[in-house]
């Protein structure tokens, strides 16, 4: 495992004020010889790049090269975040795959959560061959944020965050190296607050992916989970209903919305098994 991904991916987007923690630096997982495929996983919301170890192993050792970015404003700190926005999450992705575009055949791309619209834009823009939903942040039909946006927009100048429950959960194993070493401080930089305008970044994406959706010819594949209080299942109805190409639907009633690190190991390995046949099919 290389803890870099290519600096220019970082271009024209918002630097980060402080450094990574070890759990959300980039990495990619490279043959010595390179294959003709290649995967480009984006994590979520808020998240970081060892979320997305176990898929990225397991795909490595289908023969892909992965390639697992952080997005800006996330694994630093609290205040990072709040200067990013969703142009800068876009860039970074869009960045990743027009680059892998001309170094591989064919490069897929597996988002999870907010990764997913993440995915649906850079797909839209630089072009890809398939895509894997995880738990896809998409918006839905009849789907409406917290509030208008502008109300949004207007209540994050007099209050950036506001604080929210958290705690450790031990039941939810990562599968980074020395996990889960960052799990209480990115707690409490990240899911101990809810952040105003990078929440209505985040719906906002939604909608755009949404509507980028209906001109995308990609194959898709959407895995929605039976314990996700997140998202659910509805994200899957705009999927399976937009575009052109082939679109499948995987549903794991047993996983949570953290499928590549679920507490029921059984469904995480569901999941796994179920971007490995798609992608290799």
């Amino acid at each position: 495992m290389r803890y870099s991904v290519p600096p220019e991916w970082y271009e024209g987007v918002f630097h980060d004020g402080a450094s990574p923690c070890s759990a959300a630096r980039p990495f990619s997982l490279l043959h010595s010889s390179r294959p003709k495929h290649a995967v480009l996983l984006i994590h979520g919301y808020a998240g970081y790049p060892g979320e997305l170890v176990r898929p990225a192993r397991d795909l490595y050792d289908s023969g892909f090269d992965c390639y697992v970015p952080r997005l800006p404003g996330c694994g630093t700190t609290g205040e990072d975040f709040m200067r990013s926005r969703r142009r800068d999450w876009k860039g970074v992705a869009c960045n990743a795959l027009g680059a892998l575009n001309g170094m591989y055949e064919r490069v897929d791309v597996v988002g999870h959560s907010m990764g997913a619209s993440l995915a649906i834009e850079a797909a839209k823009e630089e072009g890809a061959g398939r895509l894997v939903l995880a738990a896809p942040a998409v918006a839905w039909p009849g789907m409406k944020p917290p509030r208008p946006h502008w109300q949004m927009r207007l209540f994050s100048l007099v209050r950036k965050r506001i604080p929210t429950p958290w705690h450790h959960q031990d039941e939810f194993v990562m599968h980074y190296d020395g996990a889960p070493c960052d799990d209480d401080y990115l707690g409490g930089q990240y899911w101990s607050w809810v952040y105003i305008r990078q929440i209505d970044e985040l719906y906002r994406l939604m909608e755009e992916a949404a509507e980028s959706l209906r001109s995308l010819d990609s194959d898709i594949l959407a895995i929605t989970c039976g314990k996700d209080q997140i998202m659910g299942e509805k994200p899957a109805e705009a999927i399976m209903s937009s575009g052109r190409g082939r679109r499948e639907h995987v549903h794991i009633p047993e996983c949570t919305h953290y499928l590549f690190y679920d507490p029921d190991k059984a469904g995480e390995e569901k999941a796994v098994e179920a971007v490995k046949a798609f992608l290799a099919r």
